[in-house]
C-alpha cells in the first residue's frame, strides 16, 4: 500500500471516528453528502468515510434513522445497502421499481414481497396500503427476517404486514439448504440457488448455509384465502424461476394483477409470465439483471 493510500484511509477512518465520539457531526454530514456524493474525488473521500461510519453505527445497534424514500417517511437501517446510500447521499435505491409500486398500490391493496430481505419495499408497501390493506413478506434467512421484524415495529406496520419465515420454490419442502450472505454489506445475496460467480468469490459458501422450509406461492395462497393480489414482487437472486414455476395456478386465474421479477427476456420465469397474459416492460438493471415490470393485459 502505497504513503498517499495509507494517508486516504486513515483520514477517513479518523473522520468516521470523530463522528462516532461526536454524534452531533452526523446531520451536518448527511446534508453534505447531498452534495458531494457524484463527485469524483471529495466525493469518494466522502463515500469511504459514510461507509467506515455506517460499519461503526452496525457494531453499536444505532441503525434507524428517519428517510424519506418517494415522498414516504420511514424509519429504517441506514447501514443496509438499499438505504444507506439514500441516506448518506441522497441516492435513491431502485427509483423506477419504486415508483411502479406507487402506481400499482393503493389504501387497502395487497403486496407480497418474494425475498423480502430486510424490507425495503416491504415497508413502502406497508405505507401505501395502509392500515386495511395486506402485505405478506417472505424472508427465509433466519437473521434477515428478524431485522425485518424490527423494521416493521420501528415503522408501526404490524397492524399490516406478516413476515413468513420460509422460502417459496416449485415444491413444497420442509428442509431445505438455503445459502447465506457472507457479505457483511449486502445480505441480500442470500439463495436456494447460489450463482457460481458468488460461490467462487467466497460471499456464499457450502460452509455457510441454514436450513428452511420451502412452500409454493399456489399451495400458500390457497391456504391464505387471497383471491386478489394486486402486486407480488420477487427478488430470489437467481431462484426466481422456481418462484414462478409454483405461482402457475395463480397466474392462470388471474388473481394476481401485476409483478416485479427481478429476470432476463432470456428466462423461464419471463417466458412463463408473458405466455400467461402479462406485458413486460424493463424498469431498474443492475449488471446482467433488470427489475422486470409485468401488467396483466386487459
Amino acid at each position: 500500500m502505497s504513503a498517499i493510500a495509507g494517508a486516504y484511509r486513515f483520514t477517513a477512518a479518523r473522520m468516521a471516528d470523530l463522528m462516532t465520539v461526536c454524534p452531533p457531526l452526523e446531520k451536518p454530514f448527511v446534508w453534505m453528502g447531498g452534495k458531494v456524493w457524484t463527485w469524483p474525488r471529495a466525493g469518494r473521500l466522502y463515500r469511504s468515510v459514510a461507509g467506515r461510519y455506517a460499519a461503526r453505527l452496525r457494531e453499536r445497534a444505532n441503525c434507524f434513522r428517519d428517510v424519506d424514500v418517494a415522498g414516504i417517511r420511514l424509519t429504517v437501517d441506514v447501514t443496509e445497502f438499499t438505504t444507506s446510500t439514500l441516506y448518506f447521499g441522497r441516492t435513491p435505491y431502485e427509483p423506477q421499481t419504486t415508483d411502479f409500486l406507487r402506481r400499482a398500490l393503493g389504501p387497502g391493496s395487497v403486496f407480497v414481497d418474494v425475498g423480502a430481505s430486510h424490507g425495503y419495499f416491504t415497508l413502502i408497501a406497508g405505507a401505501l396500503v395502509g392500515p386495511g390493506g395486506r402485505v405478506i413478506a417472505f424472508e427465509p434467512n433466519p437473521d434477515v427476517a428478524s431485522q425485518l421484524d424490527a423494521h416493521v415495529a420501528a415503522n408501526g406496520f404490524a397492524d399490516r404486514i406478516v413476515v413468513r419465515r420460509e422460502a417459496l420454490a416449485e415444491a413444497p419442502s420442509a428442509d431445505r439448504e438455503f445459502f447465506v450472505s457472507r457479505d457483511a454489506d449486502n445480505s441480500g445475496l442470500s439463495t436456494l440457488t447460489p450463482d457460481a460467480a458468488d460461490l467462487a468469490s467466497g460471499l456464499l459458501s457450502p460452509a455457510h448455509t441454514v436450513r428452511v422450509a420451502v412452500n409454493t406461492f399456489d399451495r400458500w395462497r390457497v391456504a391464505a384465502g387471497l383471491a386478489r393480489i394486486d402486486l407480488v414482487k420477487i427478488d430470489t437472486e437467481h431462484a426466481e424461476d422456481l418462484v414462478v414455476g409454483g405461482m402457475a395456478e395463480s397466474l392462470a386465474c388471474g388473481c394476481v394483477e401485476r409483478v416485479v421479477c427481478e429476470t432476463t427476456p432470456a428466462s423461464r420465469a419471463h417466458r412463463m409470465l408473458c405466455d400467461a397474459g402479462f406485458v413486460p416492460a424493463t424498469l431498474d438493471t443492475a449488471a446482467a439483471l433488470s427489475n422486470m415490470g409485468y401488467v396483466r393485459r386487459r
